[in-house]
């Protein structure tokens, strides 16, 4: 089930706790919320990356051949990379709890990255600090 995310739900997330009321709403214009089932794939590796996800409620492991590589939760964001960088999914993320996502394609991201100030540097911010972790864990 699909439907246009609420501002006030976008301010519970920390990817878009600076955003103004204004902004907030402008950002929900763009997005969609989705539930997932437990169980269920939210990405399958080597899948084109349509849009990125922010995590509402719920948590997912994301593997790649069989090995858990992380396991992402509440305010977390998939397929940021992917997404920016018009590339195949590197892993698969799988529910292990029912999930509420909010999606965002590449034209709605690069909509809201021009309308809501501040999002570019703290989007870049949480790629950095992903890049990082993937560099300094293995």
């Amino acid at each position: 089930m699909h439907y246009q995310a609420p501002a006030d739900e976008l301010a519970r997330v920390p990817l878009f706790a600076r955003c103004s009321k204004r902004e907030l709403r402008r950002l929900a214009s763009e997005a969609h919320v989705e539930q997932i089932e437990a169980g269920q794939k939210l990405v399958s590796r080597g899948a084109p990356s349509p849009c990125l996800y922010v995590i509402l409620a719920g948590t997912a492991d994301v593997e790649r051949d069989g090995e858990l590589l992380d396991r992402v939760t509440t305010g977390d964001i998939i397929g940021e990379l992917g997404l920016l960088l018009d590339e195949p999914r590197n892993a698969d993320v799988v529910a292990t709890s029912p999930l509420e996502v909010l999606s965002l394609d590449q034209a709605g991201l690069r909509r809201a990255l021009e309308a809501v100030s501040g999002l570019a540097w703290t989007l870049l911010a949480t790629v950095a600090e992903r890049l990082h972790r993937a560099q300094t864990s293995g």
